[in-house]
């Protein structure tokens, strides 16, 4: 990696190159975990020590077997931490509903319009499929809101934010598209 390339960090901690198209490094996830489409490659060695529930690999990486995620560097151990992986060769907005689970295995709560937030409120977590409404006011409070939190939501969606969000992760909306607005 060049001294001047620019990281990011998503709001789970796996950090990326600046261009998206590479996983440099993950983190600990106790739910779910879905790679954005767009990450062309996994560094070797990018995942291990990491323990996550379920990993969902996009069908733009070129990984497209279990032998080549490595969590650990001590093969028997590798099989033990391995989660539950699954290789997506299709968008992950073109899924089969009744298949499909974006929700993280963790801990959450479910409000009345089908949105997920972790317990303490503080951060959005998905967006359930029967959320069907254009415009949506996320509570005071919240202060992330995930990666592809929308991503099941087929309608153009607006998201009026409160000034409490101070991060917002990666292709949040689906394929509906949609827009961000500071609630006044």
């Amino acid at each position: 990696m060049m001294e001047d390339e620019r990281l990011w960090l998503d709001s789970y901690g796996f950090v990326y190159s600046g261009d998206g198209k590479r996983l440099l490094k993950g983190a600990n996830v106790k739910g779910a975990y879905w790679i954005p489409e767009g990450v062309e490659e996994i560094e070797p060695g990018a995942l291990i020590g990491c323990r996550i529930g379920t990993l969902h690999v996009p069908w733009t990486a070129h990984v497209h077997e279990y032998d080549q995620l490595v969590f650990s560097e001590d093969p028997e151990e590798n099989e033990e931490l391995m989660p539950a992986v699954y290789f997506w060769t299709k968008d992950y907005a073109n899924r089969d509903e009744e298949t499909w689970a974006f929700e993280d295995e963790g801990e959450y709560r479910v409000d009345e319009h089908g949105i997920g937030y972790s317990l303490d409120g503080h951060r959005l977590l998905f967006a359930r499929a029967e959320f069907k409404v254009e415009e949506y006011h996320v509570p005071d409070g919240v202060v992330t809101i995930c990666s592809m939190a929308f991503a099941t939501c087929r309608q153009f969606v607006t998201l009026y934010i409160p000034r409490s969000v101070r991060l917002i992760g990666d292709f949040v909306f689906g394929p509906g598209g949609g827009k961000i607005v500071i609630d006044p």
